[in-house]
């Protein structure tokens, strides 16, 4: 991944934002997103994933819903598009592209 005009120092000290709803934390190995997990903006548990729906051929609404288990499993987000690698995956195109555009500083 390539960063331009940012000192390696500046953002390997962003680690976590709010993106979807949900709270993201993750760690930096070397420009990789290492570590990346899901929190719940209420009280701060991991979030479990269910991306059943990916599994199912006849539907259009293949998605990853993150759930928290203290909050009554209330859905806290979803992801549409895939599996937990998608959504993961998708996490990390929104972090990179924060960086690029400097908006994680904000």
């Amino acid at each position: 991944m390539l960063f331009t005009n940012n000192k390696k120092e500046e953002y390997t000290k962003y680690v976590k934002d709010s993106i979807y709803d949900a709270t993201w934390r993750w760690k930096w190995r070397k420009d990789d997103i290492v570590d990346l997990q899901c929190y719940c903006p209420k009280c701060d548990s991991i979030l479990i994933y269910d991306d059943s729906s990916c599994n199912i051929s006849y539907t259009d609404l293949a998605k990853t819903d993150f759930i928290c288990e203290k909050c009554d499993s209330q859905i806290i987000t979803s992801i549409h598009g895939g599996n937990k690698k998608y959504a993961a995956n998708t996490i990390k195109r929104e972090i990179q592209r924060r960086i690029r555009t400097q908006e994680y500083k904000i």
